[in-house]
């Protein structure tokens, strides 16, 4: 019952100018949205020197209620500082080993985006994971991944409602949501720990001598202005290609970096 509510209640959303998009939940259920629990350093190093999952696993419990430490929510409201990141296109809600360590030994973590018209996951990899993605409200959801070098067609796919992807680990990878109407996906990594690289901040954050070489020395950019081009690189979720901003009437903003 709990999750066709939340359905209902997505499937009616109206796009907002918050990035923070309170609309998936209705806001009527005193458990969505709640705030995921914090742990102290004592408690962190307590269930990682854990000698068995038994004991890992007691010692969590006897931390408070197993509803709040067994349970992770992925709404935007209990995330408002989201590890996947968050922006004009959306935002993505990470549980991982750091965040929710009942995964540590268990080799999994989940994320959940909530993309808004023209969103964009912007290209990323992840260090130490598979990514297995599908999506569960929206359609028109494009994904593409380069691999390595000696496969570096971009392999791309168009997903619609209940249909995945996969990402392999160690590829530069992106979701776009192709679309008027907002969008969600839920992805699945094959590592407590998959790790996060945004490529085009990771890429201009080194030194501007070598990023003005590797491109071939640019007119538009210089030794000067690679740094201040690097500050204006959107964060994660931006909004997307400008055809689908034309087709959706949405304005982009330069400011909202």
């Amino acid at each position: 019952m709990l999750m066709s509510a939340l359905l209902a209640s997505l499937a009616s959303a109206v796009p907002l100018t918050n990035p923070l998009i309170a609309r998936q939940y209705a806001g009527n259920n005193n458990t969505a949205g709640r705030l995921n629990p914090t742990y102290t350093q004592a408690q962190l190093d307590r269930i990682k020197l854990s000698l068995s999952t038994v004991d890992r696993l007691k010692y969590i419990q006897s931390l408070g209620d197993t509803d709040l430490y067994f349970k992770f929510d992925y709404s935007t409201k209990a995330n408002p500082n989201p590890v996947a990141g968050v922006g004009q296109g959306g935002q993505g809600d990470l549980s991982y080993v750091d965040n929710w360590p009942v995964l540590l030994g268990t080799g999994v973590a989940m994320s959940m985006g909530f993309m808004n018209p023209c969103g964009m996951n912007t290209p990323h990899t992840h260090n130490r994971a598979t990514e297995l993605l599908t999506i569960v409200q929206g359609n028109n959801v494009k994904t593409s991944f380069v691999q390595e070098s000696g496969l570096t067609t971009p392999i791309t796919t168009t997903l619609d409602l209940y249909q995945g992807a996969v990402l392999p680990q160690g590829s530069i990878h992106y979701e776009f949501n192709d679309n008027c109407e907002p969008a969600i996906f839920v992805a699945a990594f094959s590592n407590e720990d998959p790790g996060l690289s945004r490529t085009a901040q990771n890429f201009f954050i080194e030194d501007p001598a070598i990023v003005y070489a590797d491109l071939g020395y640019p007119q538009f950019l210089d030794h000067t202005n690679i740094a201040k081009f690097e500050a204006t690189i959107p964060k994660a979720f931006a909004l997307g290609a400008k055809e689908c901003l034309n087709r959706c009437g949405i304005s982009y903003n330069r400011t909202a970096h």
